[in-house]
């Protein structure tokens, strides 16, 4: 089997992949027995000439001469090694996000039965409460954006994209076909489910993991646990004592008291973030701004983009793209204001948005063990005001840059509401500053950004602010040895992805 990479395909061709590998190739398309695409992405660098890159995997008759562009490919094989054997036929996950969910799909496959326990609801409940808290302003701390089952990324744009392409990866992609997602995303540079899709995948993998003797404990909230000989002997849940023998820790970066517990209990360190703000545009704009207006967006989807810039030793980026979708009100805790980005399937909005943040580290919020927490925190209470509960502070783009009020009403799909502020005072001149700067990089790739763009604030939530040390091989807490924390809000992941396939990796070590 060989990969050929840099297969370049107008997107307003359907051709026939056999024809170009043959002309490309010059064999004869009898040679060529099997032809899969493998990575799929859309080259926008000439606006109205769109362009699909693609790198397929062919069976080939024919022995070909190796190059940058022709390899022998190699399936991905599992590099870990079971190394852990328990007895107990129900080892515990603390967390029902993309890491629980996928360490107890590694687990269900060997026979295993774990208990899965999630301080919010199952998804029918959490959405109706997440439904009733955007209408009415009525939060619930323990059931919301952030918690309750499929995590936060159940309420998202769903992207799926990750920096490897590994083993592990390739098997969270298999179990989301599996359980509904469309072939696309075995292939697409930038695939995404929707949070429709999201909701259908994970409703699937609860059902599948409940037939294979998975039991799920909603609105149950670990609280304590006490150890002896460098061991958790006991774990508290909803005032009940457990003796687990191993407790996989798949918490969220929003479990702040659950970090203030474990400082006391085990080894964390302080890591940097980034904060910022969402920025929204009319999708037309953006449409025409990166893929020009001649072209066929049923094809390509809307347009998406993803800039960066060094400004003042830091880096400046956009985060979490959402074409065709809407900005959310995300908090999780009372009296605090928090945003996401989130968008259907079909990503058919009016409205794109994308957080524009700036990494931040001890330098900005002191060297505390939680003080990077506490940052955040004290951002997010800033941001409200009692008198409109949970509406965001909002400033045009170009009104933000010259420090000037935005008396104007603006159209936003952000719910409930916005009122006008100046979002330089929320953060530090440094930080504020340094998103100026790069805005005006971003202004010179794509002019109108900043005239046509609204700042929502604020965007905090970004990754964890704590790692939870583990050991690189066992996985293990480095100070307990039958803890075993993992995914986004363990501090070893940033998405989708990579939290399911790092809560693959350590459900996987585990053997009878």
């Amino acid at each position: 089997m060989y990969q050929i990479r840099n297969i370049i395909i107008p997107i307003s061709k359907q051709p026939d992949l056999f024809k170009v590998l043959s002309r490309t190739l010059n064999l004869p398309i009898e040679a060529i027995e099997d032809i899969k695409i493998l990575h799929s992405s859309l080259d926008a660098r000439v606006k109205n000439h769109l362009k699909f890159n693609l790198t397929l995997n062919a069976k080939i008759s024919a022995k070909l001469d190796l190059n940058n562009d022709v390899q022998i490919y190699h399936e991905p094989e599992p590099y870990l090694q079971e190394t852990k054997k328990i007895s107990d036929p129900h080892p515990f996950i603390i967390g029902a996000g993309p890491a629980g969910l996928f360490a107890a799909l590694a687990l269900v496959e060997k026979g295993f039965q774990p208990y899965v326990f999630d301080r919010g609801d199952c998804l029918e409940k959490r959405s109706q409460k997440v439904a009733d808290f955007w209408k009415n302003g009525v939060l619930n701390e323990e059931s919301n954006v952030q918690f309750g089952e499929g995590g936060a990324g159940t309420f998202s744009d769903g992207k799926l994209t990750s920096r490897k392409s590994d083993f592990y990866t390739n098997q969270v992609t298999k179990y989301l076909l599996k359980f509904g997602a469309k072939a696309e995303i075995n292939y697409e540079a930038l695939p995404h489910l929707g949070t429709d899709g999201i909701h259908k995948i994970v409703l699937n993998i609860r059902k599948y993991l409940e037939s294979k003797g998975c039991k799920f404990f909603w609105n149950h909230k670990f609280e304590e646990m006490e150890i002896s000989n460098d061991r958790i002997s006991t774990i508290t849940v909803n005032g009940e004592t457990h003796k687990p023998e191993i407790v996989i820790l798949a918490i969220g970066n929003a479990a702040r008291d659950t970090f203030e517990m474990l400082s006391q209990k085990t080894v964390l360190e302080s890591k940097p973030f980034a904060v910022g703000f969402r920025i929204e545009h009319p999708q037309d704009f953006i449409n025409e701004t990166f893929y020009g207006i001649q072209n066929d967006f049923s094809i390509s989807g809307p347009a998406t983009y993803r800039l960066t810039a060094k400004a003042l030793n830091r880096g400046v980026y956009s985060f979490c793209m959402c074409p065709g979708g809407q900005i959310i009100v995300a908090s999780s805790e009372k009296n605090s204001v928090v945003t996401n980005g989130m968008s259907s399937s079909g990503r058919n909005g009016k409205f794109a948005n994308s957080a524009i943040v700036v990494s931040v580290n001890e330098h900005d919020y002191g060297t505390g063990l939680l003080a990077g927490m506490e940052f955040q925190r004290n951002i997010e209470q800033k941001c409200f005001i009692a008198d409109q509960p949970y509406f965001a502070p909002f400033q045009s783009a170009k009104d933000f840059m010259k420090a000037l009020p935005t008396k104007r009403k603006i159209e936003t799909s952000y719910n409930p509401g916005v009122h006008s502020s100046d979002l330089n005072a929320i953060y530090s001149s440094e930080i504020a500053n340094a998103i100026k700067t790069g805005m005006k990089v971003f202004e010179k790739r794509a002019p109108g950004f900043i005239e046509k763009g609204i700042f929502i604030a604020p965007e905090t939530r970004t990754s964890s602010p704590v790692r939870i040390l583990r050991d690189n091989v066992t996985f293990c807490s480095q100070r307990l040895s039958n803890l075993f924390p993992c995914g986004e809000g363990s501090g070893y992941a940033g998405g989708i992805m990579s939290s399911a396939a790092d809560g693959f990796k350590v459900g996987s070590i585990f053997k009878k």
